[in-house]
């Protein structure tokens, strides 16, 4: 019985370890300082330059360092948002809640509209502070989470070092 529940524990924390790197490095975590924009939207002495640059094992381990710690803060906030967009009848999926791109939260209503401006706005910083605590700049930040979602070994790599890091707690 200890050991399919250890199974278990460890199958669901390996599930959990990826929906946590593919929730943070999309939607909300391309917020931080830049947008995070999708490689082939890129151009293409940008794209052959991402392509060549090599992320070091040094900067895998911060950026899954800062993906853990924010994720904490996103789900804070996420939480927060969706609470008080309920209390005026709101779905959070109705709007595209973004750092760098606040046009959506023209779609809020005005009376709570600064408090899920608040909330994003301390989210933003909270996770600006924890990637450049974690060693990386937002522009870094988002080159790599660029190549997270575009370069399978990128991908790979981070999502071990993901696990190497919650193993560790």
């Amino acid at each position: 019985m200890t050991s399919t529940f250890v199974k278990n524990t460890w199958q669901l924390r390996r599930q959990t370890l990826k929906l946590l790197a593919t929730g943070v490095v999309s939607g909300w975590l391309g917020v931080i300082g830049l947008p995070a924009t999708p490689i082939a939207q890129l151009p293409l002495t940008q794209q052959a330059a991402l392509a060549q640059s090599d992320i070091s094992n040094e900067e895998i381990t911060q950026y899954a360092q800062a993906a853990l710690a924010i994720d904490q803060y996103r789900n804070s906030a996420y939480t927060e948002i969706k609470d008080i967009l309920l209390t005026v009848q709101m779905d959070i999926s109705e709007i595209d809640v973004r750092c760098t791109d606040t046009q959506d939260l023209s779609k809020v209503p005005g009376s709570v509209r600064r408090d899920v401006r608040e909330i994003l706005t301390r989210y933003c910083n909270q996770s600006s502070t924890v990637v450049e605590d974690a060693g990386l700049t937002s522009r870094r930040f988002n080159q790599i989470t660029d190549a997270h979602n575009s370069d399978a070994t990128v991908y790979e790599r981070i999502q071990q070092e993901l696990l190497r890091l919650q193993g560790a707690q």
